[in-house]
């Protein structure tokens, strides 16, 4: 008998998984993209691990053709891939060189 539960269901959200991370783009997004439906959109994201130092919000490999740069003054510290609709982020990439925390390297 087949499960009915999606594996997309049972990967934890990237908010359980490191909450400082995902307020901080939320509120870097509402700065420079208020009305952007994606900034809704970012305490609900999976956690799909973590792949040549990207933290990954979809599958590795999910088409990412539009990139969001989120700045703090004029230091870039956050670039997001957008999936071809415009409507989800599927990779988070942390410039500011912070070390991820261990729960994230932990998952990945």
């Amino acid at each position: 008998m087949e499960s009915s539960k999606s594996p997309e269901n049972n990967l934890l959200r990237l908010a359980d998984v490191c909450p400082d991370l995902v307020g901080e783009i939320v509120a870097l997004l509402r700065d420079s993209h208020p009305v952007d439906p994606i900034v809704d959109s970012i305490s609900s994201l999976p956690f799909h691990g973590i792949r040549r130092n990207y933290v990954l919000t979809a599958p590795e490999g999910t088409p990412s053709p539009w990139v969001i740069a989120l700045e703090r003054g004029e230091e870039t510290v956050f670039l997001l891939g957008v999936d071809p609709s415009q409507s989800a982020v599927t990779w988070v990439d942390v410039l500011d060189g912070r070390d991820l925390p261990s729960a994230l390297l932990r998952q990945s």
